[in-house]
């Protein structure tokens, strides 16, 4: 398991770099006042997915505490795993046409187990525009406990008509030194000693998380005792330029 999968965030609190849509989401959840669709736009790495499965998961909890799913409830249990069948997850890149919105529509027609049936919808500016039509009357017409979820690095490739029956919420591009900060609490948890990496591979990441956790990964295989000045001619040379 990769460090970004193994240290994905679970509950809104976790989320890095993107408190203030961190409270909106989890102050939703908690007064039952929940859009039945979101976009979620902003660079690649910055937490949109992670953010979309977190409050999948706080809408369907058995016993949410203060917006925060517990983690604990058959329900949580079921999405931490991955076997949620309430939780719908599609990638656009792989599905782009009007077959995979066709089986959401009729997936739409199942009860759900929870509050509410879920749709993840990743990278959803590679739709094709009859699945874009398709989708649109899900959007327009949602069953009562429907709740969609899209996100997209390109929100300027999203149909107007979509965006205006969605709450938006942009994400930014993460600051280096909150991506240091988890970085830090990587190493801490595996034993490891960063050796003066972790500033700088933050500082190489362009703000994306992702690639910050992955470069400290493929930096470990390399061997922090290496050194800093070799360490950074490490990342630079093979992690960046390559």
């Amino acid at each position: 398991m990769s460090y970004y999968q193994k240290y994905r965030p679970r509950r809104f609190r976790g989320l890095v770099g993107q408190q203030d849509i961190a409270d909106l989401l989890r102050g939703q959840v908690r007064r039952h006042k929940l859009g039945h669709a979101y976009l979620f736009a902003g660079p690649s790495g910055v937490g949109k997915t992670s953010t979309a499965r977190i409050l999948a998961m706080a809408v369907n909890c058995e016993q949410p505490r203060a917006g925060e799913p517990c983690l604990k409830c058959p329900h949580c249990l079921a999405a931490l795993h991955g076997s949620s069948w309430d939780t719908i997850e599609m990638d656009a890149a792989t599905f782009r046409g009007i077959d995979g919105i066709r089986d959401l529509q009729v997936r739409s027609m199942f009860t759900p187990l929870g509050n509410f049936k879920v749709y993840i919808l990743d990278e959803v500016q590679q739709f094709t525009q009859p699945a874009w039509d398709a989708l649109l009357r899900l959007l327009e017409e949602p069953a009562a406990q429907q709740l969609t979820i899209m996100c997209t690095t390109r929100p300027d490739q999203v149909p107007e008509t979509a965006k205006s029956r969605c709450q938006v919420l942009q994400f930014a591009a993460i600051e280096q030194p909150a991506i240091a900060v988890k970085l830090d609490e990587i190493c801490r948890r595996e034993r490891i000693h960063g050796n003066g990496a972790v500033k700088f591979i933050a500082s190489m990441a362009g703000g994306n998380l992702r690639t910050a956790e992955t470069m400290l990964e493929q930096t470990m295989s390399f061997g922090f005792d290496q050194g800093p000045r070799k360490v950074k001619k490490f990342i630079q040379e093979k992690l960046v330029l390559s």
